[in-house]
């Protein structure tokens, strides 16, 4: 990965757009960028709190591990989004764990430069809130779809989601899964075998093929007749690309 400063990021950054030279240079002074390799693990569930994270390029997998040694993928961060910003004000540890699901640069932010500003600028408390709100939003329609759709809409969902341009005239495209398939079985919270059994129905009803992590959609217009009307709309589905 290309190497970036800290100079290029900040300005570019939202929340961080618009803070004097005196304001950025205290984020600049608790910041860093930090790069890692596919599967490295920033902090564990449980390690102290040391700031949050932007997600400068790749993928972030946050997950929760039970006693018994099972996990579950909470979400999956990407590109110029963030992470870690809520328990920088309870100060105590991060509740996840976060790895790298790919290659990945992340800008770190400690939590004294954000307290600090804070007490310095109130209007950067309203931004930092903003900040936050989305990922509650984000959250609770993941937990709507759970709890409307069947393991069958969760899938082709996240499949018509993932379509970044309109179909051809024959209804087909290809899309390249952002992530392992054991993964997006966690995170649509289905079992891998639930998942595996849906790919192979599709494909047996010629909706679409799979080859490794690239799917190509066969019939886009019967794809989308597989969701319940009430919830056909693809942009409402949990993961995927975000705009």
């Amino acid at each position: 990965m290309e190497a970036r400063t800290l100079d290029d990021v900040l300005p570019r950054l939202p929340l961080f757009s618009g803070l004097t030279e005196e304001q950025l240079a205290v984020i600049r002074a608790g910041s860093s960028i930090t790069r890692l390799r596919k599967g490295e693990i920033l902090f564990h569930q449980d390690d102290p709190v040391r700031g949050f994270f932007y997600v400068l390029r790749g993928q972030m997998q946050l997950s929760v591990s039970t006693a018994e040694g099972a996990e579950k993928v909470v979400e999956i961060v990407t590109t110029m989004e963030s992470f870690g910003e809520a328990v920088v004000f309870d100060g105590i540890r991060y509740p996840v764990t976060a790895t790298a699901l790919v290659d990945t640069e992340l800008l770190g932010v400690s939590s004294s430069a954000v307290l600090d500003l804070l007490d310095r600028d109130p209007s950067f408390a309203r931004r930092m809130l903003a900040n936050m709100a989305v990922r509650p939003r984000r959250l609770i329609r993941d937990v709507e779809a759970y709890s409307l759709r069947s393991s069958m809409q969760r899938v082709v969902g996240f499949l018509l989601h993932a379509v970044q341009d309109d179909p051809g005239p024959e209804g087909e495209c290809t899309i390249r899964l952002p992530m392992r398939k054991h993964v997006l079985a966690s995170r649509l919270n289905i079992a891998p075998e639930t998942l595996s059994r849906i790919l192979r129905e599709l494909t047996a009803d010629g909706l679409i093929s799979v080859r490794g992590h690239q799917i190509t959609l066969r019939d886009v217009p019967r794809l989308r007749e597989r969701l319940d009307p009430a919830v056909n709309s693809a942009t409402s589905c949990p993961v995927g690309p975000r705009p």
